[in-house]
């Protein structure tokens, strides 16, 4: 009789054991995203040693567009800017030729502060500059020199300022 009761009950001892142990456990991991309005966050460099990668030929244009029509590019465009660029040796003179093309349309022109707005508030407008093209903002002495250097030259232009940083070594890093 002993021997059935001890049976019966190590037969419960298991049922329960082994429910228990066929139970997964769930963790929940919460993740909290940075987005704010629904705009998606870019990285902000803290200097230009950050950006060791050089951009493709694809990713150059594309960045082009983007930063001065304030919107993706077409793929017929991109495909015929880097069959292009592709087409012509000196990297260097497509990329001065493409961008000078983009810099004479009216709708990047529409796009851009005036020269006006450029001098009304020349610290402003670099540090836009820098955000806006290295994704960093300008040391002090970068922030200064080109502050000067548009304050001094009243022939300086909003387009002078735009060409000189797309057509930039820091540009083609990211």
């Amino acid at each position: 009789m002993q021997a059935s009761k001890l049976f019966s009950t190590l037969g419960i001892l298991g049922v329960v054991l082994l429910s228990n142990s066929c139970k997964k456990d769930v963790i929940q991991e919460v993740v909290y995203d940075n987005i704010i309005y629904g705009v998606d966050t870019v990285p902000v460099y803290q200097s230009n040693e950050e950006k060791d990668r050089v951009k493709t030929p694809l990713q150059y244009i594309s960045g082009l567009y983007s930063n001065l029509y304030f919107s993706s590019i077409p793929g017929n465009i991109l495909d015929n800017l880097v069959i292009y660029r592709l087409s012509i040796g000196d990297k260097t003179l497509v990329n001065e030729l493409i961008l000078n093309a983009m810099l004479q349309d009216p709708a990047v022109l529409a796009n851009i502060p005036s020269n006006a707005d450029m001098r009304g508030d020349v610290d402003q407008f670099v540090e836009d500059c820098y955000l806006r093209f290295y994704l960093r903002k300008p040391t002090a002495y970068e922030q200064y020199a080109l502050s000067d250097m548009i304050e001094l030259d009243a022939d300086m232009t909003v387009v002078d300022v735009y060409r000189a940083f797309l057509l930039s070594n820091e540009y083609m890093f990211y």
